[in-house]
């Protein structure tokens, strides 16, 4: 992937009243379905000059700068949706999707049948994902040890430290790790830390406690 992203557009007649749609490719052959796809539900895809309610931004998430082309996309559009339509490996997870600027996020093998109702509810200010997903949008709810072992994660522990430390066999810490990082939509202890501390998430208390000191 090289320059910056595409924009494809189908040189159609906008309907009255449908929303204002604009198509931003980092994946050029993604970007070209997802063209099709608006177009096949009466949505044509517009030049970005002409403005849009919503963007869709066809990206690979396995790649860094895709993280990045949202930020930027996100920065230029103002107050307009934005809706991710993402293949390969998800280095970001769809908390930090939506937290990077996106109202929408949609794996690519929805495109179809799905694309054209999200974007029409990201247009009238409404937050999408896939259902299977949505744990990783709503608060999430630990048990009391899932609490115990996430904090001592966030301390640095490793398995086998925080199962002396809580008198615990190290495969029940490693399924409460597994189970706890399944709920904040996370891959590693670094990423779970990091989404703990962060002051944005909210999750510092709920993990650490109310008395929890505060970063910085």
């Amino acid at each position: 992937m090289s320059g910056s992203p595409a924009l494809h557009a189908v040189p159609a007649r906008h309907p009255a009243g449908a929303p204002r749609v604009a198509v931003v490719a980092d994946d050029a052959v993604l970007g070209r379905r997802v063209t099709r796809a608006l177009e096949a539900a009466g949505l044509p895809a517009l030049g970005a000059e002409m403005g849009a309610d919503v963007f869709v931004l066809a990206c690979d998430l396995s790649q860094v700068a895709s993280t990045s082309a949202l930020r930027r996309l996100r920065r230029t559009v103002g107050d307009a949706g934005i809706v991710v339509v993402a293949r390969g490996t998800q280095r970001a997870s769809v908390r930090e999707i939506l937290n990077m600027g996106a109202d929408g996020f949609l794996v690519d093998e929805d495109v179809e049948h799905a694309l054209a109702a999200v974007v029409r509810a990201i247009a009238v200010g409404h937050v999408s994902v896939p259902r299977q997903l949505r744990r990783c949008i709503v608060r999430p709810a630990f048990s009391h040890r899932e609490r115990e072992v996430l904090a001592l994660v966030v301390d640095g522990l490793q398995n086998r430290e925080i199962a002396d430390r809580l008198f615990l066999a190290e495969s029940t810490v490693k399924n409460h790790v597994a189970s706890s990082f399944a709920k904040l939509g996370v891959r590693s202890r670094k990423e779970a830390a990091a989404l703990v501390l962060d002051p944005d998430e909210g999750l510092r208390a709920l993990v650490l406690g109310d008395d929890a000191p505060s970063t910085g």
